[in-house]
């Protein structure tokens, strides 16, 4: 009789340790811890960008945090980048600021979207338009598995024409 009661939970045991489950699982959470984790990088001496980096290619992923991940298009004012969303981001979303990522050899990964008020102390290298809105945009330059899932990336190239 223990058995019976126990078959119910065992195919529901193995059912969970599907690899499509767990990546489902380990995505959504990596798409909500992940840029948490990223703001704590930025009290990390050297890793928050004074300047703008010099080279970045024409397009690149803008991810808001827990949200779509949408094409971006990269230009320059003088001194300071200017990133433009392209698409719509979720009604309820209103953007405060954002995030160059680059990684540890100076490529750039994408730009995470954060809603609320820029990090504290962080120099401002640009700016980013989405729909009618300007945003700050600071920058930081780390290793990304401190705070991304590879099976989950938060910029998928797939998003870029």
């Amino acid at each position: 009789m223990p058995i019976r009661r126990l078959l119910p939970l065992l195919a529901a045991l193995v059912a969970c340790g599907k690899p499509a489950d767990r990546g489902g699982a380990a995505c959504g959470l990596a798409a909500l811890a992940g840029p948490t984790a990223l703001l704590t990088q930025f009290s990390v001496p050297r890793q928050t960008l004074s300047v703008p980096p010099r080279h970045l290619p024409e397009r690149l992923v803008a991810r808001v945090v827990a949200g779509p991940a949408l094409p971006a298009i990269v230009g320059r004012t003088d001194s300071l980048l200017v990133i433009g969303v392209e698409g719509n981001v979720p009604a309820a979303v209103k953007p405060g600021y954002g995030v160059l990522v680059l990684d540890t050899a100076e490529r750039a990964r994408g730009v995470m979207l954060y809603e609320g008020t820029s990090v504290e102390g962080a120099p401002q290298i640009g700016t980013v338009n989405i729909g009618a809105a300007t945003v700050p945009l600071i920058g930081i330059q780390l290793d990304p598995l401190r705070i991304e899932d590879p099976r989950c990336p938060f910029f998928p190239d797939s998003v870029l024409p």
